[in-house]
């Protein structure tokens, strides 16, 4: 059993260590934006729709005048109802990926990209209960997702953080910087609006219909920060796939993300930032050799060596235990 290291979270009722915020865009990969591949993305509204003749319908039941009848109609009109096409995620009538959407593939991807140290490790996994120990047979539900993180998911670990419970009040390093039940994060995530995006229909092999953002796609939000170290905020930024520059490498994001289908591929994606700016009341961040005041901001080639310098700052602090796979390239080869 692998120990989870645990303690006090900080402060939330002050400010202490950095505290801003990075306007960021997630993008859906495009050949034509100079990415190897074209990709469609996914994020569900969580409702679905019902196409159903509704004239005929109501012409029916107008006329039925018993139950045994109406029993009839039922039955008869069952088989016509069809699903809709799931729809994409919207946000005053615009297309929207929602801040928690965000927040969860930033957080599940720093979770599975902690490796144990000396028999610890600094994140549980927050839905744990889930997940298995041994790969799941090609073709079972999981089976792709346990080979990809296979070095963060074949060991046994302490369970999830429960900071509500009575007496306990401890947290992970990512349920600190994320939350948890009971506990507010220090991250914070707005929704990512739709800036450039057309919406296809696309029929999957599987049946399936989805509503899709096209390749080249591009939504935009904010990440808010307070109370960070100079590592644990590139620790964020290397959440979002980020490595030496202000764009990351492709990942992994949506629905049906580890699949692939003849003509189709879906949920690879990049996150950019666009700027990082220190709030006025922030310490001054300082990493590898340049200081941010406060209430200043960064951007363009300036924010590229910055982001490289975080990042190492991350990757020092966690020498040994951040893992540094690109799951895009392991899905392709799952698939070839």
């Amino acid at each position: 059993m692998v120990r989870v290291a645990r303690g006090k979270p900080r402060p939330r009722d002050r400010f202490e260590g950095l505290a801003g915020r990075l306007e960021v865009r997630l993008r859906a990969c495009s050949k034509e934006l100079g990415d190897l591949v074209d990709s469609y993305l996914h994020v569900g509204a969580g409702a679905l729709r019902l196409v159903i003749d509704e004239a005929r319908l109501w012409q029916r039941a107008a006329a039925a005048r018993y139950r045994q009848q109406l029993e009839r109609l039922v039955s008869e009109l069952s088989g016509e109802i069809q699903l809709d096409y799931a729809q994409f995620s919207v946000l005053a009538g615009r297309p929207a990926v929602p801040g928690s959407s965000v927040k969860g593939n930033v957080r599940s991807r720093l979770e599975l990209s902690l490796a144990p140290k000396d028999g610890v490790v600094r994140c549980c996994l927050i839905r744990a209960a889930e997940e298995p120990l041994e790969p799941p047979p090609p073709g079972e539900h999981g089976w792709r997702h346990f080979r990809i993180w296979a070095q963060a998911l074949g060991f046994e670990r302490e369970p999830a953080c429960s900071y509500t419970e009575e007496g306990e009040g401890q947290v992970c390093l990512c349920c600190d910087l994320f939350g948890t039940a009971g506990l507010q994060g220090l991250v914070e995530f707005s929704d990512f609006i739709g800036e450039n995006v057309r919406i296809e229909h696309v029929d999957l092999p599987t049946g399936e219909k989805l509503e899709a953002a096209r390749p080249g796609s591009v939504f935009a939000g904010r990440i808010s920060f307070r109370n960070l170290k100079s590592w644990e905020l590139g620790l964020l930024l290397y959440g979002m796939g980020l490595r030496d520059s202000r764009v990351g490498r492709p990942v992994l994001f949506g629905k049906v993300k580890y699949r692939r289908y003849p003509g189709r591929v879906f949920g690879v994606v990049r996150y950019e930032v666009v700027t990082l700016e220190i709030a006025p009341f922030s310490q001054p961040l300082e990493a590898g050799g340049a200081r941010v005041e406060p209430g200043s901001k960064v951007a363009g080639e300036a924010l590229d060596g910055l982001v490289r310098a975080l990042v190492e700052a991350a990757r020092a602090e966690l020498d040994g235990e951040l893992l540094d796979g690109d799951e895009v390239e392991r899905l392709e080869q799952l698939a070839a």
